[in-house]
């Protein structure tokens, strides 16, 4: 059986990492520029904080700045703003200091097995008779990964280097590991085939900015999808086959935006072509049960509406697909959060680092 889990942002930042836009926002509008252009983006962005905190929607929104036919202008910007986001991120990452952690992760990637745990009686009932029901198969537990960061293959590593630490269960004479199977980075990573995009042309501002001799290249790149399939990798078709062939999808650190509509559309399409398709999405907002769990059911409600308002299914097939939607506030990812370096440690140690260099070289 496949479990696939989509990982966003929130994974870092559960590491304890500042990987927010708006973190990063608050690094860029300080640097300087070297063009009026760049001078121009800079101030849009101080001045439009708020609106940047969704970048990517920003992003589309900022080519209404442009005259038509000056898309190149605008590219500019983009990759300066991609560029700087890279070097960014790197130095977050560089607090993750997982080799130091290794135990810690194991023992955090088991609990995968324990996804139901969080769920009331009745939900627990309906998805362990979907594990009894493919008991003939191990679990493969499968990653789709959103982030630029190689925090989750760090993790990833540090599991696969004890195989063991997933489990097993027995089906008749057989012994059946469970296992990590496949990890698909679809928007890039930090070193190569980077993707900061809308999902459509319908969030591009001003899409005529871009009428000009190979300025159709310059509107994909802002595309997702397209930008995607520009690399000439295939890797939104071989990360499509991996949803399609999950039996449950677990959302972890992601809000359901519009930048990544494909991927609730595509989500929506595959739990509809099977009754043996469940899907779990932790939402870290969702109130505490408690006594008095009214908030709780309102919010349940409104998360599981969200995902399916990406859909143009009628009511009755809603209300279907309703209960295979499973909402937890359990952060199943809890025993890794907050293990990255304090800002003021990873600096201290950064800078004995150049200390060791300069006393090696006298």
């Amino acid at each position: 059986m496949n479990i696939t889990f989509l990982i966003g942002n929130g994974f870092d930042i559960n590491l304890g990492l500042s990987t927010t836009y708006s973190n990063f926002i608050n690094y860029y509008k300080t640097l300087d520029c070297s063009t009026e252009i760049l001078k121009k983006f800079r101030s849009h962005i101080r001045d439009n904080e708020e609106l940047w905190k969704n970048a990517e929607i920003a992003l589309g929104k900022y080519t209404s700045d442009f005259d038509e036919g000056k898309g190149m202008d605008f590219s500019k910007c983009h990759q300066n703003f991609c560029e700087n986001l890279v070097e960014y991120l790197r130095e977050e990452q560089k607090r993750f200091a997982y080799q130091k952690h290794g135990d810690k992760i194991i023992d955090t990637f088991v609990s995968l097995n324990q996804l139901t745990a969080p769920f009331p009686t009745e939900e627990k009932n309906i998805l362990a008779s979907l594990y009894k029901k493919f008991q003939n198969e191990a679990i493969t537990f499968n990653f789709i990964c959103f982030n630029y960061t190689s925090t989750l293959d760090a993790c990833l590593s540090t599991v696969k280097s004890k195989p063991s630490a997933l489990g097993q269960h027995k089906y008749g004479n057989s012994i059946l590991n469970h296992s990590i199977g496949k990890i698909s980075h679809v928007h890039g990573t930090l070193d190569k085939d980077m993707i900061f995009a809308v999902n459509d042309e319908t969030q591009i501002a001003k899409p005529e900015i871009f009428n000009f001799e190979d300025g159709d290249i310059d509107k994909n790149f802002l595309i997702k999808q397209k930008a995607n399939i520009s690399y000439l990798e295939n890797t939104d078709t071989l990360t499509n086959q991996i949803l399609q062939n999950s039996t449950i999808i677990y959302i972890y650190g992601m809000s359901l935006g519009e930048t990544d509509k494909l991927w609730w559309e595509r989500i929506n399409n595959w739990l509809r072509a099977s009754t043996d398709r469940h899907l779990i999405i932790y939402d870290f907002n969702m109130p505490p049960k408690g006594v008095y769990s009214l908030p709780y059911q309102k919010a349940e409600r409104k998360k599981k509406n969200e995902i399916l308002a990406y859909s143009s299914f009628d009511k009755s097939t809603k209300t279907l697909l309703y209960q295979r939607i499973h909402i937890t506030g359990e952060n199943i990812f809890k025993g890794i959060a907050g293990i990255a370096e304090p800002v003021e440690k990873h600096i201290d140690t950064i800078e004995a680092t150049i200390d060791e260099e300069k006393r090696k070289a006298v």
